[in-house]
């Protein structure tokens, strides 16, 4: 037998591609049943006229037609069987079949080419029988994944190269993985945009579909149709005016003028390097305890602890560059409580556990965060290491109560930066702070213009972790008597001047000799000579 290529990665992954005729399939299923199709749904059906033409092609290369008992034959017909090691072998006869739970069915002689040997086999026999099943082929009979199996094991890979396609063909216009006939949509009139403008900023809120379909004017019996809210869903995406804002599963649209001018951008102080990342097997329990507690979305989700998804609430401990950024991790702990989107960045409103206000929040599922806190650190003058406690809403999954743990105000005496010679430095003062922090990732800004102004620099000659980390860990040891520095106070420190996840400034305290790793997660400098 000749070897199916369908049943390999390789041609899943490397020669598989979308044809013409795949395409005029495609559309003709939409024709015919005149409904929006899933980029699921296409890519499947895609998969199995694949797998079908293949067996076809394999049946054409059989010595003769393949063997069920639903066909009819004829005299010198050549007939294989794939049950019995695929012998092929000639009609000699047909005659009726006789028995009394069945109607009028034939048998047939068949004499093997191997041996001369006949048997009988019986024919017309449009019955239940496994061999007739209308999904039975020689892959299900030589124990090759079906089509379902095939499209389970390379969904991946086929929707990827579907999705590139059906995107890019004149013929198709598709919002959100659903793809529908250009040709078949009903006309948008220009000024209907301006209808669904004014209709969500005299809300001042983003509107579902429907409302939109209404405000509109395009309901069809007094229904929004799914055509109708998909033609519209297209032409909004595809107008700069336009945002939508909804989780996965509901559309929200609203106007791109009321989102923050960031929002379209990773602050500098998240964005991160993804060849920057680091091999976890090389630290010890200890330090992966520690890592487990440092609340970055540049952790491995399998480096950090999981929290079921009906957990009501959770704390965390805020890190300096979600501090700078006015945001928050989306994190194996955050994730349950923001709705995500793989399309859109998703409008949430944060409620104030102190004052009950509410405000805009955005989640950024591609990168893991969620923007738009800025002002309520300010209000509160939270510091880096500050306790956030998230609390779900119990009426809508997009409000979310955010809190912090207050105490009566008092000085302590924190770490503080300062900058010397084009250099950060760092002393100790006393501060009033009036929340529960997490004291060892605690440091003070003196002056963020100046410590933003360092962090450009930073940049400019690309300073390496390796280095930020031998500064730091010099400074920050000048304030202890023992001159040594805790890991997570280090992580801080480094992110000051560049991002770096946890991981990778433990895999470099690690690998590096001259970092020398005292008990409880503290750290010296063992060469200073070399500085």
């Amino acid at each position: 037998m000749k070897q199916r290529k369908t049943q390999t990665p390789e041609f899943w992954q490397e020669q598989f591609q979308i044809n013409p005729n795949d395409v005029e399939v495609i559309s003709n299923q939409i024709i015919d049943e005149s409904r929006i199709f899933s980029l699921d749904e296409i890519a499947f059906s895609i998969a199995q006229q694949t797998c079908e033409d293949e067996e076809r092609r394999m049946i054409e290369l059989q010595d003769g037609r393949l063997y069920q008992p639903k066909e009819h034959y004829e005299v010198d017909e050549k007939v294989f069987f794939p049950q019995l090691d695929f012998a092929v072998g000639t009609v000699n006869q047909v005659r009726g079949g006789n028995h009394p739970n069945y109607d009028q069915f034939s048998v047939i002689g068949v004499t093997f080419k191997t041996g001369g040997r006949t048997r009988e086999f019986v024919a017309d026999f449009d019955y239940d029988h496994n061999l007739n099943s209308h999904h039975e082929g020689l892959a299900d009979i030589q124990g090759f994944l079906t089509p379902e199996e095939v499209y389970q094991t390379y969904q991946t890979t086929i929707q990827n190269k579907v999705k590139a396609t059906f995107d890019n063909h004149e013929d198709f216009i598709g919002f959100q993985d659903r793809y529908f006939l250009k040709d078949l949509l009903p006309e948008f009139q220009e000024g209907l945009f301006n209808i669904a403008d004014a209709a969500i900023d005299i809300h001042s809120k983003p509107l579902t579909i429907d409302t939109l379909v209404a405000e509109i004017g395009l309901l069809d019996d007094g229904q929004a149709t799914d055509i109708n809210r998909f033609m519209i869903n297209c032409q909004l995406a595809a107008d700069a005016r336009f945002t939508d804002v909804g989780p996965t599963g509901q559309v929200l649209w609203y106007l791109t003028r009321l989102q923050p001018d960031n929002l379209g951008v990773t602050p500098p102080w998240l964005a991160s390097d993804s060849a920057e990342d680091y091999d976890v097997s090389i630290l010890d329990e200890e330090l992966q305890e520690i890592l487990a507690d440092i609340d970055d979305e540049l952790v491995h989700p399998d480096d950090m602890p999981t929290v079921d998804e009906d957990v009501k609430e959770v704390t965390i401990g805020l890190v300096y560059p979600h501090w700078r950024a006015g945001s928050l991790p989306v994190t194996t702990k955050t994730r349950s409580f923001f709705p995500q989107s793989s399309y859109n960045p998703v409008l949430v409103e944060f409620i104030d556990g102190r004052s009950g206000d509410s405000f805009s929040g955005w989640v950024v599922q591609q990168e893991n965060y969620v923007l738009g806190l800025e002002e309520w650190y300010k209000k509160y003058s939270l510091p880096v290491g500050t306790f956030i406690t998230l609390k779900k809403s119990t009426d809508d999954p997009t409000k979310i109560v955010i809190d912090y743990q207050p105490v009566r105000s008092q000085r302590d005496w924190v770490r503080q930066t300062t900058i010397s010679n084009n250099k950060l430095r760092f002393k100790m003062n006393t501060g009033a702070i009036g929340c529960k922090y997490d004291e060892l990732m605690m440091i003070g800004l003196d002056n963020s213009s100046k410590v933003d102004a360092l962090w450009n620099k930073a940049q400019e000659r690309n300073l390496s972790v390796y280095d930020a980390l031998c500064d730091m860990i010099l400074e920050l040891s000048k304030l202890s008597p023992q001159s040594t520095v805790h890991i997570k106070t280090l992580y801080t420190a480094v992110n000051i001047l560049r991002r770096a996840s946890p991981g990778l400034i433990f895999q470099e305290l690690v690998n590096n000799p001259e970092f020398v790793g005292m008990k409880h997660g503290y750290w010296s400098y063992g060469s200073s000579d070399k500085k």
